[in-house]
């Protein structure tokens, strides 16, 4: 088939913008036309008569790089199938991760979210590493996800696994607090013809074309395109509809021919994302914007691209020795446009006004990665070794804003062993293993692990765990100067009238500075118990003690002593031919590795089947940050930040419910305590009360091609804010009551 010639994936591998249009065009015309032609040739495999026995069964590869089953697992583990994702109602990835107890997940605008595991809940959370299909998606960039780029069609995600807790003994730096793995379906269990249509409230609109074929030589392909479109949100503090709309297209193509020996799988992916946002910069008073002294708000247009090739292969040897070959090529481009700036000026003691400005980068891994298996007597054995090269190129605007070596590359370069030891089968096992890895920006760093898991009888599962692990920071964090703060100078010039002298917060990166690692030492427990066929209840606790974490320090003993160019802010003042208040003066500060902070905490989750119609799942998580405070006024804002962005308490329980004659009725009722979030006022946190939230799916499975749906989301309230956006800085936003209709047909 003519489907087996590579060279439209040229358009995968180097988008550029001329070739973007030709590219869908090409994908989705070749999609249709399968549609049209190809009769369906199987059936998707459908989950929904799993038992809760079957469920438990339920086998994941991220904890130890093999298959093995839930309850066998020494960690917090949790598996979101894809019955669950399809009865859930989600719509994004983000969404749907909101079912794992311990995750904490947040929307902050139409198309960006905030998620991490056990805290350290940011814009760009950086303590947890996602996989998909084994491929990271953690940004060096911006040293987290970019989860408005990581979309897929939800119907073909076999399984989300994800491990709350320390991963690094395998998958490496920033698998700090958990790594997430997403597994799409293979091409043979997705044949035949796929189409899927969302519509909502809200100008909501997406759709998910899909066709699935076999090979002329033997073997399976799979080709699918989605396209949505969304308006603004309600805005926090008006309610009025903001600008953060967005629209997003992608393309892709995998195929598995049937090869002697082994199984081979090729991917190729491309997308594109458009967005706004209202940004919020620190500003002297004079280009403050109406209502919001030392701030300034303007709209930012957002634009990213992408594009991804990988190649996946494993063979078993005479010996019984399995082994698993991949690598990929991932390209991707994230711009931000708009009117930026401070009114500061590192050259003159007037403050200028801002101006249009473009920052954001664009980034290349190239990664190959090879790991082998083998069982000798008492020993399950699993060694790798992984090259990855990255280049990226960050742009910062001019000015106050300025990044050391915008331009850089890098090689990480490591290698993990991992050995199960039985020591009494069927009972009890010890687990020890180690990555060791060498990072382009913090150098070498060893992640050990050990664990236990005891399986005193069928029934119940008790496993613990201590590990050392790291984060490799991304550069802006340590190289790069950046205005993060302003506020009133009366707080600190005595005599000073209020609001005529700004007080700029300003990070810089000292001579020879170098990024460095932060680390973690953790120490969690856990036990599963099977009470009964049709109840079971799964519970962890965990205590981590982190150190270096990054932050900063004001120059000198003192805020005073911290204080750059007061003498010339004065004499602005006094200069009759000065801009009205548009004089200041800095604080300066510098980046460090000092912070620490202690979490502690725990997650329950039950799963009840009160009869073979009706599930129940809840979940209960708990967590406790407290972090060391100095006095430092850049170093206690950065603490306080980390204390206060994640929910200490969250609730979640979920009804499945089955009428028969394929009528579902799926209810999720979700509660999150109160954040406190550090902005672009350090002085003034935003406080985020309490929410409830209440989601609602009524399906009909009208036959085995095609599913109605209607959904109801956030039901209880007209609106509420769940996360505030701090890096970058941008204009709260609420998620609103929202209706949706959805129809499935498979043909």
């Amino acid at each position: 088939m003519k489907i087996l010639n590579l060279r439209p994936l040229g358009f995968f591998a180097h988008p550029q913008p001329s070739h973007w249009r030709a590219c869908v065009t090409v994908c989705a015309a070749l999609a249709w036309g399968c549609l049209l032609s190809l009769p369906s040739l199987a059936e998707e495999s459908n989950l929904l008569d799993l038992s809760l026995e079957e469920l438990v069964d339920y086998r994941l590869t991220s904890m130890s790089r093999k298959e093995q089953r839930v309850v066998d697992t020494a960690a917090a583990a949790y598996v979101i199938t894809g019955e669950e994702l399809r009865r859930s109602g989600a719509l994004s990835i983000p969404e749907a991760l909101r079912m794992v107890p311990g995750l904490n997940v947040a929307q902050i605008s139409r198309d960006s979210w905030a998620v991490s595991s056990r805290g350290f809940l940011e814009r760009f959370s950086s303590k947890l590493l996602v996989l998909v299909d084994g491929r990271s998606i953690y940004s060096p960039m911006f040293s987290g996800v970019l989860w408005e780029t990581q979309d897929t069609l939800m119907e073909d995600i076999e399984r989300i696994e994800v491990i709350r807790g320390p991963g690094a003994a395998l998958w490496g730096v920033n698998a700090m607090n958990g790594v997430i793995n997403i597994v799409t379906r293979k091409a043979k269990a997705t044949q035949g013809n796929m189409l899927s249509t969302q519509m909502g409230q809200g100008g909501y609109g997406a759709m998910a074309l899909r066709h699935g074929g076999e090979l002329e030589g033997g073997g399976h392909y799979r080709l699918y395109a989605k396209t949505d479109t969304m308006n603004g949100s309600p805005e926090t503090a008006t309610g009025l509809t903001g600008i953060d709309g967005a629209a997003h297209q992608r393309v892709g193509l995998r195929l598995e021919p049937l090869v002697d020996g082994g199984e081979l799988s090729v991917k190729a992916e491309a997308y594109r994302l458009r967005s706004q946002s209202m940004y919020l910069t620190p500003t002297v008073l004079a280009y403050s914007s109406p209502g919001t002294p030392f701030q300034s708000a303007s709209p930012e247009r957002k634009t990213g691209e992408g594009a991804l090739l990988q190649a996946r292969y494993s063979w078993r040897s005479a010996d019984g020795a399995q082994s698993v070959l991949q690598g990929y090529v991932d390209r991707e481009s994230l711009f931000h446009e708009g009117l930026l700036g401070s009114g500061t000026s590192a050259l003159q003691p007037v403050g200028i006004a801002p101006s249009g400005a473009r920052f954001g980068g664009e980034k290349t891994d190239i990664d190959i990665d090879y790991q082998r298996r083998q069982v000798w007597g008492a020993h399950d054995v699993i060694w790798g070794l992984a090259l990855r090269h990255t280049a990226d190129d960050l742009r910062l605007p001019s000015g106050p804003y300025q990044l050391l070596n915008g331009k850089d590359a890098r090689i990480n370069y490591s290698a993990f062993v991992h050995d199960e030891v039985t020591l009494i089968p069927d009972r009890f096992k010890f687990i020890w293993g180690s990555k060791f890895e060498r990072d382009g920006l913090t150098g070498s760093n060893v992640q050990p692990n050990v664990r236990l898991l005891w399986t005193p009888n069928s029934s119940d599962t008790v496993w613990s765990a201590l590990s050392r692990s790291v984060r490799s920071p991304r550069r802006i964090e340590s190289l790069a100067t950046i205005d993060i703060a302003a506020f009133d100078a009366a707080g600190f010039v005595p005599g000073i009238p209020p609001q005529s002298l700004t007080t700029m917060l300003q990070m810089a990166p000292r001579a020879g500075a170098a990024v460095m690692a932060e680390k973690a030492l953790s120490l969690e427990a856990g036990w599963r118990k099977q009470l009964s066929p049709q109840l079971s209840w799964d519970t962890s606790v965990y205590v981590n003690d982190y150190t270096d974490l990054r932050g900063g320090r004001l120059i000198g003993a003192s805020q005073m002593q911290s204080v750059a160019g007061l003498y010339d802010a004065m004499a602005c003042l006094m200069n009759p031919r000065s801009p009205p208040q548009s004089c200041y003066f800095t604080l300066q500060g510098y980046n460090t590795n000092q912070e620490s902070i202690r979490t502690w905490g725990g997650e329950f989750a039950v799963d009840w089947h009160p009869s073979s119609q009706w599930r129940v799942q809840g979940a209960y998580a708990y967590l406790h940050v407290q972090g060391v405070h100095t006095g430092d006024l850049i170093g206690d804002m950065q603490v306080k930040s980390y204390e206060g962005a994640t929910p200490q308490h969250q609730f979640s329980v979920r009804s499945n419910y089955s009428f028969g004659q394929g009528l579902n009725l799926d209810v999720w009722a979700r509660h999150v305590s109160q954040t406190t979030h550090y902005g672009l006022n350090a002085l003034e946190p935003l406080v985020i009360r309490p929410y409830a939230s209440l989601d609602a799916r009524l399906a009909w499975q009208v036959d085995r091609q095609l599913e109605l749906a209607v959904m109801g989301k956030n039901l209880l309230t007209n609106r509420h804010t769940e996360f505030v956006d701090t890096l970058p800085y941008t204009r709260a936003y609420d998620v609103p009551r929202t209706l949706f209709i959805t129809a499935l047909w498979r043909f």
